[in-house]
């Protein structure tokens, strides 16, 4: 059986996958597309990264939603959708959130509250 994450931390190095989006990249998707429509779009492009990342060795693999903030979304009209991968049976799946894709008040029109939403 597979141990807790936070006991696992305490019994070994694990390693984490990182630059999703730069694999994607290499995979065909153009910059400014909607990477988190690749979740649906190119679902077999988005496992073959989680797997050369579980190949190379890592055990903490990162949702492709880093952009997967109902702000980012909203610009390619995907408001409410989400994705995620499987890590395999001794892995783990570690959500990825970024930034918002805006400004908060007074430097944009997003409001403290509307920010806390968003990321609810």
């Amino acid at each position: 059986m597979k141990p807790k994450l936070t006991e696992a931390c305490q019994q070994t190095l694990l390693t984490c996958d990182g630059a999703t989006g730069t694999q994607l990249i290499e995979r065909g998707m153009k910059i400014g597309e909607c990477g988190m429509c690749w979740n649906s779009e190119h679902p077999a492009d988005i496992v073959a990264v989680h797997q050369a990342y579980r190949n190379a060795g890592c055990r903490l693999i990162t949702t492709h939603s880093f952009g997967g903030t109902r702000s980012m979304l909203e610009r390619h009209g995907l408001g409410g959708k989400v994705a995620a991968e499987a890590a395999g049976p001794d892995g783990w799946v570690i959500g990825d959130v970024g930034p918002f894709g805006d400004f908060l008040e007074p430097m944009g029109d997003t409001t403290v509250e509307e920010l806390e939403e968003i990321f609810r």
